[in-house]
């Protein structure tokens, strides 16, 4: 594989850290300033809802990949600074604006565009990209895993000491960022419109990524975290225990992946997989037991990722290079877009009747596996 494969998995890795402990403690933080779960909702919501406003409007500014980069690095940590500093629910926002973070607990920011396009530009190969996308989405659970692990600590909850550890991060972040070498798009190449399969394509998937973020909204980490609070009355510590399992397991799995996707295709990978995890995630409020819930939460992580390395290969496949920017970014911004009223939604839910958060969060993603593997279950890979 490349060398810039290992570097970007490096800068995936250090925000899938800060992105993990921020959307696991951030029920338990709002919940420490005296707000309930609606009002923790609304807070997420509107977290959501810049967080994709930023992946939206940021790719029109007109600047070289690698100034990008540089600057999205910059804002995340100028976010955690404004964390550190002043504590109340109006802060919080204001720094998840600046940063374009999202607190859905996954990497949904503009930098996966950039990244992702940088990484098929040097991976040219089906099975080399395979395994490029596979290292790149494990390496980031991996760290997650640690992440949850540090959560450990917090007995009794610092979270100054938490925004500043995520602080070192966000500036690490500079590191990898400065040894890569950013292709752009030649100014030529940006004019031609896409032919109309391209765009078929583009539009087909961009309704059924939509579907599924929808689905995934509804149980991101920070609804996970809120809902094992509400139900079961966990600790931010006791959090960590459950989201280091999840991200290991999550880890492990991606790994598998990239062999899954050589042996089966990339599709059948896809849909098998996470109809699989689908199943799981309805059972996880079945019965009113916190460690039956965890199991089963527990086992929907096996497979629940497999197909996002699966995914990243195949629309960075189908896909020609000179459009896989714009396409990606499409892509990405429907995923944070769609996954905008899942907090809300849910924390609704939670009130009202908690275990039809998972009951309706699995039947949209299983519609979702349907009819993605309807469309593309002749796709060949060369």
């Amino acid at each position: 594989m490349h060398k810039t494969t290992y570097e970007l998995s490096a800068s995936k890795s250090l925000r899938s850290f800060i992105f993990t402990t921020l959307a696991v403690s951030s029920p338990f933080y709002l919940l420490s300033l005296g707000y309930n779960s609606i009002e923790i909702g609304i807070a997420l919501f509107v977290s959501m809802v810049s967080s994709t406003m930023f992946v939206y409007l940021f790719p029109a500014i007109k600047i070289k990949n690698r100034t990008r980069a540089f600057t999205l690095a910059t804002l995340l940590s100028i976010s955690l600074v404004i964390l550190i500093f002043y504590h109340s629910i109006i802060f919080y926002i204001v720094a998840v604006i600046v940063g374009g973070i999202s607190l859905s607990g996954r990497d949904l920011t503009a930098n996966l565009a950039i990244e992702q396009y940088t990484i098929s530009h040097y991976e040219v190969d089906r099975r080399s990209k395979n395994h490029a996308f596979s290292i790149y989405n494990f390496s980031s659970y991996g760290v997650g895993a640690a992440a949850s692990a540090s959560l450990l600590i917090y007995r009794i909850p610092d979270y100054n000491l938490l925004f500043l550890i995520d602080l070192v991060m966000a500036v690490a972040q500079f590191i990898p960022y400065a040894m890569v070498k950013f292709p752009d798009i030649e100014k030529q190449k940006i004019r031609v419109a896409m032919d109309e399969k391209t765009s078929g394509n583009v539009r087909s998937m961009k309704y059924l990524f939509s579907m599924d973020a929808l689905g995934g909204g509804l149980v991101n980490t920070a609804i996970l975290s809120l809902w094992f609070n509400y139900v079961y009355h966990i600790t931010l510590s006791e959090a960590g225990i459950i989201f280091l399992v999840v991200n290991i397991v999550t880890a492990l799995s991606i790994l598998i992946s990239s062999k899954l996707s050589n042996r089966m295709g990339v599709v059948r990978t896809m849909v098998y997989t996470h109809l699989v995890s689908n199943v799981f995630l309805i059972l996880i409020p079945v019965y009113h037991s916190l460690v039956v819930s965890e199991i089963f939460l527990f086992l929907r992580q096996t497979t629940s990722q497999m197909d996002v390395p699966a995914r990243d290969s195949f629309t960075n496949t189908i896909i020609p290079g000179e459009y896989r920017l714009k396409a990606n970014s499409v892509f990405n911004s429907v995923r944070t877009g769609f996954q905008v009223p899942g907090p809300l939604i849910s924390s609704i839910l939670i009130d009202v009747l908690p275990s039809t958060v998972f009951y309706s969060a699995g039947l949209i993603k299983v519609g979702y596996d349907l009819l993605f593997f309807s469309k593309y279950r002749d796709f060949r890979e060369a």
